[in-house]
């Protein structure tokens, strides 16, 4: 089967950059960091929609998320412009590392200078990708030393990806293994490229770290009762099958128990998923700050 471009751009890389972070950070068994009040630590995030605290919120675009029932598990209980029912993963690494409780968007025009020097988050849903090395040498280029790039996870698992490429949307909703496969092949090159970089760029105090979600949500769906998911295969919000953005919305019914689901939409993942994704995670961000 021939790969269509398009699909591999639902889900996009996410680039986390903390310039610098003071040493002697909480030991890694506590759940969360909560002195937000290190002056000298920054998060800034790149990336699509899983990592779109509300950006597009601000552009004109059809791909939003601004409304209910998106953010309905959020603290507030009111819909932010994540594309989830809750947090995002970089809100919970966020709060863990002590900087802030949630990330928000750039393009606020409400921020204060104390959240943009503190972090942001410039992704974009429905961004894609960027030229990889490019980017990243510019972000070297601007002060960024600690870079953490995350893989693609299975896309063939996406239900808006089953429901496109199953001979039979409602009774076969496995997952797609070209797109899966393809995932992988990518974080392959991925991973090879950053070794690449690291040794070009040592000397200047540069530190590249890699993280993995394929293997983290691949487990999630097809290990799902370890984690008490029930539902794979289609999202909480309407049919499961196509529903996103603007086709979830306040008349379309939902799933009473979203906690039972790995996916909120027909491709981003639930609140819960993602803070599974940030423990999976947390070795990394107590490797840096270690540092």
């Amino acid at each position: 089967m021939k790969l269509n471009p398009p699909a591999l751009r639902l889900l996009g890389l996410v680039f986390l950059i903390l310039p610098v972070i003071s040493d002697g950070g909480p030991s890694p068994e506590q759940q969360y960091h909560r002195n937000f009040n290190r002056s000298s630590a920054a998060i800034l995030v790149f990336g699509d929609s899983t990592v779109d605290p509300g950006n597009n919120n601000f552009i004109d675009t059809l791909f939003r998320s601004n409304f209910p029932p998106y953010g309905r598990d959020f603290v507030t209980h009111n819909p932010t412009g994540r594309f989830t029912n809750g947090r995002l993963a970089t809100d919970y690494i966020a709060s863990y590392a002590g900087i802030k409780e949630f990330i928000p968007p750039y393009l606020d025009p409400n921020l204060e200078m104390e959240e943009l020097l503190s972090g942001v988050s410039f992704a974009s849903a429905g961004s894609g990708f960027d030229p990889l090395t490019s980017t990243i040498s510019g972000l070297w280029a601007e002060g960024g030393r600690r870079i953490v790039l995350v893989g693609l996870p299975p896309m063939g698992c996406l239900p808006a990806v089953i429901t496109l490429n199953s001979d039979d949307a409602v009774l076969r909703r496995g997952c797609v293994e070209s797109y899966s496969s393809a995932a992988r092949g990518f974080n392959e090159i991925l991973q090879k490229e950053l070794v690449s970089m690291q040794s070009n760029l040592a000397e200047s105090g540069a530190k590249f770290y890699y993280v993995d979600s394929y293997g983290p949500l691949a487990d999630m769906i097809h290990d799902h009762r370890k984690y008490g998911f029930e539902e794979v295969g289609s999202g909480c919000c309407g049919s499961g099958y196509v529903e996103a953005s603007f086709l979830c919305n306040p008349k379309t019914y939902t799933c009473p128990d979203v906690t039972k689901y790995v996916f909120w939409d027909s491709i981003h993942p639930t609140d819960k998923v993602y803070y599974n994704l940030f423990l999976a995670a947390r070795p990394v961000v107590d490797a840096i700050l270690k540092f």
